[in-house]
């Protein structure tokens, strides 16, 4: 998330929903503590010549404002950067050099570079606490105009990767909660702090171990990261303009990518340019050219709850293997983040994957097919045959042997009316259809997933109606 800039783009896209954020500059760090990703300002005016230039001589725009999309949704400039960025990771940058001007900032204290933020030379919490009897109103203030009051307190920032000690950055956090408590501040006017950190930037404190945290409110990132948010990032790439055949075999091979890398957005990028669709083996080889020669062993003898995936945060058993960014909660699964076990050729676990995103994309289209036949079905009955006559045919072998009476028309399914079809009057090509829909709804429904010639198949018979004027 740090590393590749994603962190960095987050945090901005949620301070800048308040009123009054006022982020802090990092201190220096070195060796592989720190972002060696660059990335430049998300909202910003037309830059000047020495703004351009470094735009244009950064090797890594990732996270930049793409002028397609509006710099005020940093999502969609996210997606649009995604879209033009290449598949494969960037080099490593090395060391991030401080910028000019900034230099004589790395060497202060956190509290050093708050109060330069402030533009106060004393104790910044006092001039916080001045900001917030601003809002108060509080008698005898000499501040601007009413109308130019800000509406809320002072937001602080700190990025807790760019910082050296936790210990500090927890130190500030115990200090301001007590000076505002001391100053009889009520909830509604404190400044606040947004601490954006992994678990090794903050005192063990912050987390439940330790003094009291009562004034601070975590927010983990767990659960975040959703199967929308995958299949929105991937629709952002567009494909050739494509039949209605093949785009839904597009949307297929799109649903299975997404599937089987979950929350591994690089991944999952790369894999949809690699793999444009096929059988398990064609898709296990892409996925081992696209994953990462070299995975951290995960270990997967956690204890499989389910509470756990719909938690708030990763549970103890799974604290350590959340914080290397190993494992994460999607979709209701905890899920290793990199899918390097998927490759296990003795496994099932990649073809239950394939199988649940095919059943996502192709059952619902296959019911509205199914919901169109029958419709037909009273006109299409061979001649002296009731339609109570063939929904009795329609009864599977268990209705029989159970004397279970017929299913309503309307209820059939797919498989039954293939069953009793011999009562109806269809062409070769209505009968070949139904035969195709019906074989591929049991093949999903007992988890075995289809081949990519009967994809081929599938898509055919659903783009199609059952009756004359069959569209191409």
């Amino acid at each position: 998330m740090v590393d590749s800039g994603r962190a960095e783009l987050f945090l901005r896209e949620l301070y800048n929903r308040f009123e009054e954020p006022i982020p802090v500059p990092g201190a220096d760090r070195t060796g592989d503590h720190g972002s060696t990703v660059a990335i430049p300002p998300q909202r910003t005016t037309a830059p000047g010549p020495e703004a351009a230039s470094a735009e244009a001589s950064n090797h890594f725009t990732l996270w930049h404002d793409d002028d397609g999309f509006d710099a005020d949704d940093p999502y969609g400039a996210m997606l649009g950067s995604l879209v033009a960025a290449p598949a494969s990771p960037p080099p490593p940058s090395g060391r991030r050099g401080p910028a000019p001007g900034v230099a004589a900032l790395t060497s202060m204290s956190l509290d050093e570079r708050l109060a330069k933020e402030l533009g106060v030379t004393g104790d910044p919490l006092s001039e916080l606490i001045r900001r917030a009897d601003r809002i108060r109103r509080v008698p005898g203030d000499d501040g601007p105009e009413d109308d130019a009051l800000p509406g809320a307190p002072p937001l602080i920032v700190v990025r807790g990767w760019d910082e050296i000690s936790p210990e500090e950055t927890g130190r500030l956090l115990r200090t301001a909660h007590a000076t505002f408590r001391d100053e009889g501040l009520d909830a509604g006017h404190r400044p606040r702090f947004l601490i954006a950190a992994r678990m090794g930037d903050l005192p063990s404190s912050a987390f439940g171990v330790g003094p009291s945290h009562d004034h601070v409110t975590l927010h983990w990132w767990w659960r975040v990261w959703t199967r929308l948010d995958s299949e929105v990032l991937l629709a952002w790439r567009p494909r050739p303009n494509a039949g209605a055949a093949e785009s839904l075999l597009h949307r297929v091979t799109d649903a299975v990518v997404a599937e089987v890398c979950g929350p591994d957005i690089d991944s999952a990028l790369a894999l949809r340019e690699t793999w444009r669709g096929g059988d398990l083996d064609s898709l296990r080889r892409a996925l081992a050219d696209t994953l990462p020669g070299q995975a951290a062993v995960l270990d997967r003898t956690w204890p499989r709850r389910m509470s756990t995936a719909h938690a708030s945060a990763p549970s103890t058993e799974l604290r350590d293997a959340w914080s290397t960014g190993t494992v994460d909660s999607w979709d209701g699964h905890v899920r290793p983040v990199l899918g390097h076990h998927l490759l296990d050729p003795d496994s099932t676990e990649l073809r239950t994957l394939v199988c649940h995103a095919q059943n996502r994309v192709l059952l619902p289209l296959v019911n509205e097919a199914r919901t169109a036949f029958v419709d037909l079905v009273p006109g299409l009955l061979r001649k002296e045959i009731s339609l109570d006559y063939f929904r009795e045919q329609a009864r599977s072998q268990y209705q029989v042997k159970k004397q279970l009476p017929a299913a309503p028309l309307v209820e059939l399914e797919v498989a039954d009316l293939q069953r009793a079809s011999r009562l109806l009057t269809l062409t070769t090509e209505q009968r070949r259809r139904l035969d195709i829909l019906c074989d591929a709804r049991n093949l999903l429904s007992h988890l075995q997933p289809l081949t990519h010639r009967q994809l081929m198949d599938v898509a055919q018979a659903l783009i199609r109606d059952w009756v004359a004027g069959d569209v191409e």
